[in-house]
C-alpha cells in the first residue's frame, strides 16, 4: 500500500472517464483528484473551500487524514463560532480499531493535523504545534 504525502512527488498517469473524474491506471481516484473533485461532500457531508484545498496541498495533508478527521476527530467549538476537529487519544484508538495499529503507527506523523469547520464547509487544514485547550 503506497501512501503519497504530496501530490507532486510521483506523477500519476491519468485517464478521463464518462463522468469527468480522473482515475489512475488501476481505476482508483487519486488523492489530489479526490480533493479537487470535492468527494468529501459525498463521503462526509462537508465541502472543502478552495482555501482548504490549497492549504492541504501546501501542508501535505492527504485526503485520508482529512476524511478521518471528519469521521473520527474530536470536535471543539472555538470562540468565533467555528468548530476545530483534531485527533486525541480516544479518536486515534477508534481509528486503530477500525484500520489497524500498523497503519496508525505508520501515519503517526500526520496525526497532529486539524481542520476548521463552519456549517458544512471545511475552511482550512493544518498541523497542530500547541495543544488544544478547553474553551
Amino acid at each position: 500500500m503506497a501512501i503519497l504525502m504530496c501530490d507532486e512527488s510521483i506523477p500519476m498517469t491519468q485517464t478521463a472517464t464518462d463522468e469527468g473524474a480522473i482515475h489512475d491506471d488501476n481505476g482508483m481516484m487519486g488523492g489530489a483528484n479526490m480533493i479537487s473533485m470535492n468527494i468529501f461532500r459525498q463521503a462526509t457531508g462537508f465541502r472543502m473551500t478552495n482555501h482548504a484545498m490549497q492549504r492541504s496541498r501546501q501542508r501535505c495533508i492527504p485526503p485520508l487524514i482529512i476524511h478521518w478527521l471528519c469521521q473520527y476527530g474530536s470536535r471543539r467549538r472555538s470562540r468565533n463560532g467555528t468548530i476545530i476537529c483534531y485527533f486525541d487519544k480516544k479518536s486515534v484508538r477508534m481509528i486503530a480499531s477500525d484500520a489497524g495499529n500498523i497503519i496508525v503507527r505508520r501515519l503517526s506523523g500526520l496525526m497532529d493535523a486539524y481542520l476548521v469547520i463552519t456549517g458544512k464547509e471545511i475552511i482550512t487544514v493544518g498541523h497542530r504545534y500547541k495543544r488544544i485547550k478547553s474553551l
